[in-house]
């Protein structure tokens, strides 16, 4: 589904990342490891549009290279980003309907309204309370329901479980696999990499804005390098 080759990024005189290259089939989960720095982050931010890179991005056969992020997240695509980045004065019901505005109006707006509330009920619960005002797993769940708005079919998901409670975790992540189940593809970049690993097809692992290693889930997490850096033993 999409295809990234030789993808460069950076920042003034910074190389952020340094030509990588990796693939996410339809229908998995594909994940991203690295310590703060090493380029996750700035791979999704490029694969969406919104900071300028080289190399080759394709989305279902379709060059993304040099197109506005609007355009991208309208062919199918949409970000979740790091630190939830909820719109903190707006209600819950506005957040929603500004991730959908673009892709839907009317009734088919309403319809993927109450399917994100369906899908989170204490969303419902706090429907019209302004963003700021939830917790930081409900901003979390917000984030990703504003995201959903958009009916994308690949999911990129920023450290979707930073600075949660374990038990809010633990949702995060029955939730990212549920989808998965739905038939979304998703990349996600992931700190907790014990648990990115269970529910990963594929991974990959960044260093200092490089790719040195990857493969299955389970593969990966056998790897002396990942269980070394990465996983506590």
């Amino acid at each position: 589904m999409l295809e990234v080759q030789n993808l460069k990024v950076r920042y003034g005189e910074v190389a952020a990342i340094k030509g990588i290259s990796l693939s996410v089939p339809q229908g998995a989960i594909v994940v991203l490891l690295g310590a703060n720095g090493a380029g996750k982050s700035s791979t999704l931010n490029a694969i969406a549009g919104l900071i300028p890179s080289s190399g080759a991005i394709a989305f279902e056969g379709r060059t993304l290279s040099g197109q506005p992020a609007e355009d991208i997240v309208k062919l199918g695509i949409a970000l979740t980003p790091e630190g939830r980045r909820v719109f903190p004065s707006l209600s819950v019901a506005d957040n929603l309907h500004l991730g959908g505005a673009a892709h839907a109006k009317g009734d088919e707006l309403k319809r993927r309204t109450e399917a994100e509330l369906d899908r989170f009920p204490i969303l419902r619960e706090r429907f019209h309370q302004k963003a700021g005002l939830l917790s930081g797993g409900e901003q979390q769940m917000l984030a990703i329901a504003r995201s959903l708005m958009a009916g994308p079919r690949l999911l990129l998901l920023d450290e979707p479980s930073l600075g949660l409670a374990p038990l809010i975790v633990d949702k995060v992540f029955d939730l990212i696999a549920g989808l998965k189940q739905k038939g979304l593809t998703i990349l996600l970049v992931e700190q907790n990499a014990e648990r990115a690993l269970e529910i990963a097809d594929h991974g990959y692992v960044l260093q200092t804005g490089q790719i040195v290693l990857e493969g299955t889930g389970p593969e990966l997490a056998r790897s002396d390098l990942v269980k070394q850096a990465y996983l506590a033993e």
